[in-house]
């Protein structure tokens, strides 16, 4: 069971506790989660941000009902040399490499209804899962809470980011990119022949492969196997890089209290809240 705590919502305030209290009792239940709202962003600037109404219950990702989605790990934190650097080069195969496997799995992939088939073939949509975010922090021995250390984690995240894109653009040139896309043109390219010629030319320059790329969990921000040290929540910002979410906690939390816990989610609902609601009007293409 999923339950969607709409952080905006205002019930009466002794109804609100009684629920987050429930909840915290049931934290390690393995049929219940705590999931917030959410919506699911495009890596192709062409295409539009949907809403995640649906879980993927073996991955805990939020997604669209009815939606196709090829999940692979990326675990960053083993990337790191003895000096603390990344090793950007072994990272970039990897994640090319994950592009070109995804992509072949939807063509391989038998899926349990003609509506996920479809949109299998309509959006092409990854989950490349970047994991590791904690460990990696922890293994450079920086402070979680220090904003260099927040920011240098941005511009990897940013650099894995590029990195899927461009590779999902050059088969998006090879084999031809999402069918979406030209859906998504109907309604622009109905605007006359000047619209249709600034649409093929952003379709020429920006049109990619998979509708999505990335996701990350809410929970990866700690380090993994260990109690979850409330430090690290300062890294909670880095899940504005991500196209999609999970909730799936695998991580110890048992020296929390109720209010932590909850604080941890209304902090997550307040950074998905900034990064959705004062987005850019339109995307540059």
């Amino acid at each position: 069971m999923f339950f969607v705590m709409d952080i905006r919502a205002s019930p009466p305030r002794q109804c609100e506790d009684r629920i987050w209290r429930h909840l915290w009792e049931l934290r390690d239940s393995v049929t219940v989660s705590v999931v917030l709202p959410t919506i699911v962003s495009s890596a192709c600037p062409l295409l539009a941000d949907e809403r995640a109404d649906a879980v993927l219950s073996a991955t805990g990702i939020q997604v669209p009902q009815n939606s196709a989605w090829i999940p692979i790990e990326v675990d960053v934190s083993r990337f790191v040399n003895d000096s603390g650097d990344i090793r950007l080069g072994a990272l970039e195969k990897v994640l090319n490499d994950s592009v070109d496997r995804g992509d072949s799995l939807h063509n391989s992939n038998t899926w349990s209804s003609t509506a996920v088939q479809i949109d299998s073939w309509l959006n092409r949509r990854l989950a490349v899962a970047v994991r590791g975010w904690g460990d990696l922090v922890r293994r450079r021995r920086v402070d979680p809470r220090a904003f260099q250390t927040l920011k240098e984690l941005e511009d990897l995240a940013e650099f894995i980011g590029k990195t899927l894109r461009a590779r999902s653009r050059a088969l998006a040139r090879e084999k031809g990119y999402c069918p979406a896309v030209d859906v998504a043109g109907t309604k622009v390219q109905a605007g006359g022949g000047e619209m249709k010629l600034r649409w093929r030319r952003a379709v020429d320059r920006s049109a990619l492969r998979h509708r999505n790329l990335t996701t990350m969990s809410v929970w990866d921000v700690f380090p993994q196997g260990g109690p979850a040290d409330l430090r690290y929540v300062d890294l909670l910002p880095l899940l504005r890089c991500a196209n999609s979410l999970s909730f799936l906690r695998g991580v110890d939390i048992s020296h929390w209290n109720v209010n932590e816990f909850r604080r941890f989610y209304e902090r997550v609902g307040a950074i998905l809240r900034c990064s959705y609601d004062s987005g850019p009007i339109a995307k540059q293409v």
